[in-house]
């Protein structure tokens, strides 16, 4: 459970300071490059955590049991793809070219992997708890 709400927490201290980051009125470029390297590494790591523990859940639950882990792993690969289109699409040359076009599409992103981080904690924890396993 600590490495989950470690992988979440970072995430979201991170989503932080891309918002604090996009309210400026131009791009900090190393600032940001930097940032959005850490952010990539720590979502893909939670990622692949959470893919992990749905597999582990899932393997011992049937029918609509599993339902919210099926759902969660759904949201994920919606989630990725979306991920992986906004990073494809906004090199460093397009951010500096459009800041504020980068600005908005950032918002929609950051929104998009706060809830994602929601839906984790909603069907994770209470497994993982259930376990035995305290929240930190």
């Amino acid at each position: 459970m600590s490495e989950l709400r470690t992988l979440h927490d970072e995430m979201l201290e991170m989503l932080d300071a891309l918002e604090a980051m996009t309210a400026r009125p131009a791009p900090d470029e190393p600032a940001l490059a930097s940032l959005r390297y850490r952010l990539r590494r720590i979502s893909t790591a939670r990622r692949k955590l959470v893919e992990n523990l749905c597999d582990q859940y899932l393997a011992g639950l049937s029918g609509a049991a599993g339902e919210p882990l099926r759902a969660l792993r759904q949201a994920l690969a919606a989630t990725l793809a979306h991920s992986s289109e906004h990073i494809s699409g906004w090199g460093m040359r397009e951010i500096v070219r459009d800041w504020p076009g980068y600005c908005h599409a950032s918002f929609e992103m950051r929104r998009i992997m706060r809830e994602q981080v929601e839906r984790e904690k909603i069907v994770l924890y209470p497994l993982i708890e259930a376990q035995g396993f305290a929240t930190p």
